[in-house]
């Protein structure tokens, strides 16, 4: 709990050099020992330093690359840990709770209660329920089969169609397309068409949206 007399270690990770200092000026003035920081992508060796009894990872979540760095990080530490995380519940907690963390928190949860998740997760004691868990990481493989089948969708495009869905997704007109490549815009309706039909999708909105949950995760 928050006022035990106990010198809990820590050691730290984040995305940002800046959050790093800042996390271990806080936990050091609630009288937490960090054993060790390091970034995201750091050898999950650096964060085991110390022998840390848990560990905190502070992190975005911004897109894939770094959602799959992250719980590539946690499955290296193998430690108990608590993640803090602009990402809104739902799928993405779930990944970093089925790759080994024991808690993901909210990145405006109080200090209070972040040192008790912290004392929790070094105790054995899980910071979700079962159907919590079980819920959250339901929504992850909903998240990681959808972009799976997106992967297999945007594999069936040709060189071009992938080009045109490209530019569509930066805003692009079919007009400022078929100026582009130099030929009709009928020609560009083709090609979008064709996105359209592999898709499975009825308007450039929705293949554009869909695209984009492919290069950027989002929570349903």
């Amino acid at each position: 709990m928050a006022g035990s007399t106990a010198r809990l270690r820590v050691a730290v990770s984040a995305d940002e050099t800046m959050t790093l200092d800042a996390v271990r000026v806080a936990l050091d003035e609630r009288g937490i020992t960090v054993t060790a920081t390091a970034a995201t992508d750091a050898d999950p060796a650096d964060l085991l330093l110390g022998d840390p009894a848990t560990w905190l990872v502070v992190t975005a979540l911004d897109d894939w690359p770094q959602l799959d760095r992250v719980c590539a990080l946690v499955r290296g530490v193998r430690l108990p840990g608590v993640a803090l995380t602009t990402a809104p519940r739902g799928g993405l907690w779930g990944a970093l709770i089925e790759a080994g963390l024991v808690e993901v928190l909210p990145a405006d949860t109080d200090s209070d209660t972040i040192e008790g998740s912290l004392r929790d997760a070094a105790e054995g004691r899980r910071g979700h329920s079962p159907a919590e868990i079980e819920g959250l990481v339901a929504q992850w493989h909903l998240m990681r089969d959808g972009r799976e089948r997106m992967r297999r969708l945007i594999a069936s495009l040709t060189v071009r169609e992938h080009e045109v869905l490209d530019l569509l997704y930066d805003g692009a007109s079919v007009a400022e397309i078929a100026a582009r490549f130099g030929v009709a815009q009928t020609t560009v309706r083709t090609q979008v068409k064709a996105i359209l039909r592999k898709f499975g999708v009825g308007s450039q909105l929705a293949a554009v949206a869909a695209y984009d949950r492919f290069l950027r995760p989002h929570q349903s």
